[in-house]
């Protein structure tokens, strides 16, 4: 049963008077399964280590003597790969299990992320950039759709929440580490990434079942654009995703740029985009179980909302400190996200389609990767501030689209609920 999307809680007894701490930390991450933990550990890991992405305009351009345009390019081909992948990972994750798609994504891909740290040619540094993303990102949906399995309705906005969590946790450190490590040998700083996805296929492979059920659905399964045709709120879901996503991609793109052009140099920048960091590991254990009994289309518009509202400072600000309250606001709103998206795309889902749509909301997000750096780039050139307030325009709209939406997804849901039940 998908369950609602409202999430758990209602009407929960309040904490006690004397908790305890660790009753207190017990209520926030307690009463999920083994397995999820072990995805959980296994992210932190993986993200403490994933060295490779953050570095790679540095190591092209600084080792291999690429220009920036090539190895924008090279950056362009990971996300390219990434967004295939993630179709074709749910896809698979669907037809031959969450788990077997995990362990071979994770263990098959960390030779071609060796390859692109050796790779002598720029032909064959963008082959192995694109192969890379290609087999290692078919790990995600197939994940996501796990927890689904694993984890009751009730508490997957938590769940999702807490994998955030552990993604920004692994990643606020990862640049540190990798600096260390970069400083003696890039070539150990790629062994090092490829050895951690190793290790979280074991991880995985020795401590999550298959969740999902191969050969178990009956009948054909349908495509990615059969889905899409046949399902309009995920299609809406995923048009307002995109939305956000073209919104919070700006971050790492033209925020810099904006801010360089405000006489603000790159300390300064990473100082205030350290922030977001910061704020996901201060609210990101709790936020998840206060989201978790609220309407989650009403959650996705006000985040919206927040990530509009928080870049559009960017056309008032000109000081640091306006920038920095800039990024606290949408970094509530990407908590908010991260935490409510995948929640809703699986009580979407019929059971044995949740890789795929978690395929497609994954893709959704990639492909506003590969198109906020070019159209966000033009814009700022052209219009300047206008950037921002397009921003704002773009959350707005978002933000009342979800609104819309609220009540045919909530019937959408409880109609897929109810189908689910009476054909378990």
């Amino acid at each position: 049963m998908r369950g609602s999307i409202a999430g758990a809680g209602r009407g929960a007894a309040p904490y006690p008077a004397g908790v305890t701490s660790r009753h207190l930390l017990s209520t926030f991450t307690g009463g999920l399964p083994r397995p999820f933990w072990v995805m959980w550990w296994g992210t932190v890991v993986n993200r403490l280590c994933g060295f490779v992405v953050p570095f790679l305009t540095l190591f092209l351009t600084a080792r291999r003597d690429l220009t920036p345009v090539q190895a924008a390019v090279v950056v362009s081909a990971l996300g390219l790969g990434s967004f295939l992948s993630q179709l074709i990972g749910g896809a698979l994750a669907d037809r031959v299990g969450r788990r077997r798609v995990m362990v071979l994504a994770l263990t098959l891909s960390p030779p071609f992320l060796i390859v692109l740290g050796l790779a002598p040619t720029y032909p064959l540094i963008l082959v192995a950039a694109f192969v890379f993303a290609l087999i290692s990102d078919m790990y995600r949906p197939a994940s996501s759709a796990a927890i689904a399995d694993l984890v009751p309705p009730a508490e997957r906005t938590r769940a999702y929440g807490l994998m955030h969590w552990a993604v920004n946790l692994g990643f606020a450190f990862a640049p540190i580490l990798a600096g260390l490590i970069a400083a003696r040998s890039y070539t150990l700083l790629f062994a090092v990434d490829a050895l951690t996805l190793l290790l979280y296929g074991v991880f995985i492979l020795l401590g999550v079942p298959e969740t999902g059920r191969p050969g178990g659905h009956r009948g054909p399964r349908p495509g990615t654009l059969a889905v899409l045709g046949r399902e309009p709120m995920l299609l809406a879901f995923s048009a307002l995703t995109l939305l956000f996503a073209l919104i919070m991609r700006q971050a790492y793109v033209t925020l810099p740029l904006a801010m360089r052009a405000d006489g603000l140099g790159e300390d300064t920048y990473g100082a205030v985009i350290a922030l977001n960091g910061l704020v996901i590991a201060a609210v990101g254990l709790f936020s998840a179980r206060v989201l978790a009994p609220l309407v989650a289309p009403r959650v996705l518009s006000a985040a919206l909302l927040l990530a509009g509202l928080g870049f559009g400072l960017g056309a008032l600000a000109d000081t640091p400190a306006v920038y920095a309250l800039g990024v606290v606001v949408w970094t509530l709103g990407e908590v908010a996200q991260a935490a409510v998206a995948p929640g809703l795309a699986a009580a979407l889902a019929p059971a044995h389609l949740r890789g795929l749509y978690a395929g497609v909301l994954g893709a959704t997000r990639g492909l506003g990767a590969l198109i906020a750096p070019a159209l966000g780039g033009w814009v700022l050139e052209q219009y300047g501030n206008g950037l921002w307030w397009g921003c704002l325009g773009l959350g707005l709209l978002g933000s009342l689209g979800f609104l819309l939406l609220n009540g045919p997804l909530q019937r959408r849901v409880h109609q897929g609920a109810s189908a689910d039940s009476t054909h378990a």
